[in-house]
């Protein structure tokens, strides 16, 4: 699947179990196919103008925390339809900072210990400061549901293991989109379904299956 001619879909869309906040840029066909293989409600809009909104939105199945620079007739659309908050940090991408299941987050080490607090209170998780593979921007570097996690192939032994601890459940390596470490930024996954950029082989497909258990 792309969005737009991009196969970073990533950046596009921010999934949970039960609702998808979408690009305003995908098409009635694409949305369609989302809530079909995702089993979820689409939502979809820009957030404080910007089509990234995968970029700049992290949920779990307790609501989504969304960009401080969101706009009041965004917030509208959202509101309707899920629990939605401001996310105060600097570092506003909170697709790109934060990265969440119903259990736990980790977070880019640069979030300030007011937005922890915030993640914890308003996801109901266990929030903890890292990075994956080398990348603080964790969103980007992982993709975690609440069945597993794939991590980039340059995740240490070490922050392998701690991830392991922090989310509990299965974790597994692997790329996406022809080799791309990136692997947030080109997959979108629940517990029910997932959804890759077009550039992914067939062995990148498999390992996706794999890790988040969909096989």
């Amino acid at each position: 699947m792309n969005f737009g001619g991009m196969s970073n879909i990533g950046i596009f869309i921010s999934v949970t179990e039960d609702y998808a906040i979408a690009s305003s840029l995908i098409k009635d066909d694409e949305m369609k196919e989302i809530e079909e293989r995702l089993g979820v409600e689409v939502i979809k809009t820009s957030i404080g103008g910007s089509l990234l909104v995968g970029s700049l939105v992290c949920g779990n199945s307790n609501g989504f925390l969304v960009s401080r620079y969101i706009l009041n007739s965004e917030i509208k659309v959202i509101e309707n339809k899920v629990n939605i908050k401001r996310f105060p940090d600097r570092m506003n991408a909170c697709g790109n900072v934060i990265l969440a299941n119903d259990t736990a987050a980790v977070v880019h080490p640069e979030v300030s210990d007011r937005s922890i607090r915030l993640i914890a209170r308003f996801l109901d998780v266990d929030v903890y400061k890292g990075s994956v593979g080398g990348y603080k921007t964790v969103g980007t570097a992982a993709s975690v549901t609440n069945k597993g996690l794939l991590v980039n192939p340059y995740t240490k032994d070490k922050d392998f293991e701690l991830l392991e601890k922090i989310f509990d459940i299965p974790i597994g390596v692997g790329t996406i989109n022809f080799g791309s470490p990136l692997v947030g930024s080109g997959v979108i996954a629940n517990s029910k379904g997932y959804l890759v950029g077009e550039e992914t082989r067939g062995p990148e497909i498999a390992r996706v299956e794999e890790v988040f258990q969909l096989i």
